[in-house]
């Protein structure tokens, strides 16, 4: 028998090893998840990372980061499924910031441009509050009958319509039609128990400042004329107006937004100088023929009516000081203090004009006490 070498045997029995084991498979390829990088001025991030820093931002309420957030996830993907959403949250940084003007248009764009959407409506919604704080009263009244046109709105977003459009068109001098989506709004609030509670809702609020704004504007129609013979019922009525007026403003001011308080406010002691503004214009009558009876006459008008311009005062300072706990920038805030001095001058130049003439206040009181005792006298004997 032929013996094999040791060495040939080990060599054949490592050639036959390696011929008996399976070549390895050839390795997977590596899956790497690369998303387009987007280089700003200060940054080099991803789609990924920008959603994730405005949603940061919007809760954190850092509205300014949130803002360069979803601005540059706009520029840098305009044609994303994303863009309503997007579009929606920018809107929210913008209010955020108190750029109103551009959180409307931003809101208003998404509703233009996605109708069916489900941002479309909140952001007709949001537009109109907006609206309401801009004084934009032709942009309200458009958005109240886009909204109110939707076959999706539900009751609370009917609320907001109907209040939208009847509060644009009193400030456009349409208040009779106003009067019946002010009404149907407060008729619909109450089916709904929408706004029982101490703070009203936004929607609720805007509808009763609404209201009030239609007894307002409708009690400022009233013409005090003197010389008419309906003058006291024509007096008797612009007051009870006014009353009327502000129990709304008064109800408004309970709003969830300050907002509407000063907006309130600042109507009510308003109202009161107008009021105090037109008696006050009227002239002495045609007996009052000398100086001293025309003076007496002033100081009888002054001295019974100066508690309207008090009031005024007392709802605009009221309304200043509001505005400043709630950091209101609100044209609204910056007219109560125009308002303001005007009232302090008009009660400072009343009262030196009385200082001039040959009587004391307390003279012209008494003598007014002992004038209602004769009218009461005089009523008590007709009776």
């Amino acid at each position: 028998m032929r013996r094999i070498p040791g060495g040939a045997l080990v060599g054949a029995l490592l050639l036959q090893a390696c011929a008996a084991q399976p070549a390895p498979p050839p390795a997977a390829p590596m899956h790497i998840d690369a998303q387009p990088r987007i280089v700003t001025a200060d940054d080099v991030t991803t789609v990924a990372e920008l959603i994730a820093k405005g949603e940061r931002a919007l809760m954190e309420q850092n509205w300014q980061q949130a803002v360069d957030a979803y601005s540059t996830l706009l520029a840098a993907d305009p044609g994303a499924s994303q863009v309503p959403e997007w579009t929606f949250d920018l809107g929210l940084a913008c209010e955020g910031l108190q750029e109103r003007a551009r959180a409307r248009d931003t809101f208003l764009d998404l509703a233009r441009k996605f109708p069916s959407d489900a941002k479309a409506r909140p952001s007709l919604v949001r537009a109109a509050t907006l609206d309401a704080y801009l004084e934009d009263w032709t942009a309200l009244d458009d958005i109240g009958q886009v909204l109110l046109a939707r076959p999706d709105i539900d009751d609370v977003d009917r609320l907001v319509a109907l209040g939208a459009r009847g509060l644009a068109r009193v400030e456009t001098g349409d208040d009779a039609h106003a009067s019946k989506d002010i009404l149907d709004g407060l008729e619909l609030a109450d089916q709904l128990h929408y706004g029982d509670r101490d703070v009203l809702p936004v929607a609720v609020a805007q509808l009763r400042f609404a209201l009030a704004e239609m007894r307002r504007v409708r009690s400022e129609r009233i013409h005090l004329d003197p010389t008419m013979p309906d003058y006291l019922t024509k007096l008797e009525e612009r007051c009870g107006g006014l009353l009327e007026a502000q129990q709304a403003y008064a109800q408004a001011v309970r709003s969830v937004d300050p907002h509407w308080a000063t907006m309130s406010g600042y109507r009510v002691g308003e109202m009161y100088r107008g009021l105090h503004r037109d008696l006050m214009s009227i002239p002495a009558p045609a007996q009052s023929k000398t100086n001293k009876q025309q003076q007496i006459f002033f100081a009888f008008m002054h001295l019974r009516f100066r508690i309207l311009l008090e009031k005024g005062l007392r709802e605009i300072d009221q309304t200043i000081a509001l505005g400043e706990r709630t950091n209101d920038s609100s044209p609204w805030v910056a007219r109560a203090r125009d308002s303001k001095v005007e009232m302090e001058t008009a009660l400072e130049e009343e009262k030196a004009e009385i200082k001039r003439m040959p009587f004391t206040e307390d003279e012209v009181l008494k003598a007014l006490e002992l004038l209602q005792k004769k009218v009461d006298q005089q009523k008590a004997a007709h009776r």
